[in-house]
């Protein structure tokens, strides 16, 4: 089985970091009426916390 790619816990767990901040920025907007904007805040929130992440763990 060598062509199998093995993922680490860590690649998890930065998903879970942007899934998180796009969920926080769902209930922002719905929360604020401002549903596009926010969203796209959280998408880039999302997204730098999942480089944060991946740098902290060493995944990167």
């Amino acid at each position: 089985m060598s062509g199998e790619v093995q993922t680490s816990k860590t690649t998890g767990v930065s998903g879970l970091v942007f899934v998180g901040c796009l969920l926080i920025g769902l209930a922002v907007g719905i929360l604020t009426g401002e549903m596009a904007v926010v969203l796209l805040a959280a998408l880039g929130f999302g997204f730098l916390g999942m480089a944060i992440v991946r740098l902290a763990t060493g995944a990167w």
